[in-house]
């Protein structure tokens, strides 16, 4: 059995560990920036991968050797093989195997970290890793099996990979109370026209329907401050300087009777569904992935 793997040499774990650093780097280059010795090393291995499966698995792309599809293909099966390998060695010495769970800024901070704790106890053998990605590397880094688990918008779920739905996301418009200087609440038109607002600029599709509703509204859309990410946008809040559009889960965090708070009709057009997402293959290549599948689901379900 499997006689033709070592019927010469070329093949070692080494060299497909080498493979999968280069895949997830995109190239040589970026996989050993600023150092010749290894980009040579690398080169080599990656030569010595070639000509023991008879197949180019990295070519010259201008500057930049990247690899082919082949492999790309056999990238994914060194990750699935090494993956199995590594939890197998950590169960032999009763370590904790380690499941990585990727989401935006916000999800994380609000609803997986403080979520997470409590579904450990039933899990005594397995740590959890957070990575803060954006949703497009959220779902090519689940399709290529370097993400075990991901959080993103239902519309961004691709083929091929199973979801499930863990709630809504609804929006509430925030105004600090010092900001306020007549007795009468703001409306959710002035929130966005009248008061220093502090907005999250990396999602674009956030952004646009933001800009659109407020345009829509009859007002002008010229935030104070652009924040990369909505924890940075609840930090201005929290200044009692800015006024902010924040996921209802963030704005139960904001201290007691220090911000007013408008639920207005367009916000309804902010919500958006979010769902757990992961590559079927990690269920079969992963001790207990389908029971953690489950857990999460009932852990994160909002």
């Amino acid at each position: 059995m499997f006689d033709s793997l070592f019927a010469e040499g070329g093949l070692s774990l080494e060299r497909l560990k080498v493979l999968i650093e280069v895949h997830d780097a995109g190239s040589i280059a970026r996989a050993a920036p600023g150092d010749p010795v290894r980009h040579s090393q690398y080169s080599r291995q990656l030569r010595e991968l070639s000509q023991f499966f008879g197949c180019e698995v990295a070519q010259r792309r201008g500057k930049l050797v990247k690899l082919t599809v082949e492999g790309t293909r056999l990238a994914e099966l060194a990750r699935q093989f090494l993956r199995g390998l590594e939890d197998f060695h950590a169960e032999c010495r009763s370590e904790r195997v380690v499941y990585n769970i990727a989401a935006g800024d916000s999800l994380i901070q609000w609803l997986v970290i403080p979520r997470l704790g409590a579904m450990l106890t039933s899990l005594p053998d397995v740590r959890f890793a957070t990575l803060n990605l954006r949703t497009d590397e959220i779902v090519q880094q689940v399709a290529d099996s370097r993400v075990d688990f991901g959080l993103v918008r239902k519309n961004a779920v691709v083929a091929g990979m199973k979801s499930a739905s863990l709630g809504t996301l609804s929006y509430v418009a925030v105004v600090p109370e010092e900001l306020i200087t007549r007795k009468k609440p703001p409306t959710f038109s002035e929130v966005l026209r009248a008061f220093p607002l502090a907005l999250q600029t990396t999602d674009g599709q956030f952004t646009n329907r933001l800009r659109e509703i407020a345009l829509a509204a009859g007002g002008t859309f010229r935030p104070g401050l652009a924040c990369q990410s909505f924890p940075q946008v609840f930090a201005a809040v929290k200044s009692g300087r800015f006024a902010a559009i924040l996921p209802e889960i963030a704005a139960r965090d904001l201290p007691p009777r220090s911000c007013h708070k408008i639920y207005g009709d367009p916000l309804l057009q902010l919500r958006r569904e979010i769902t757990l997402v992961w590559n079927p293959r990690v269920i079969s290549v992963r001790p207990h992935a389908a029971s953690i599948v489950a857990k999460i689901q009932a852990a994160l379900r909002f």
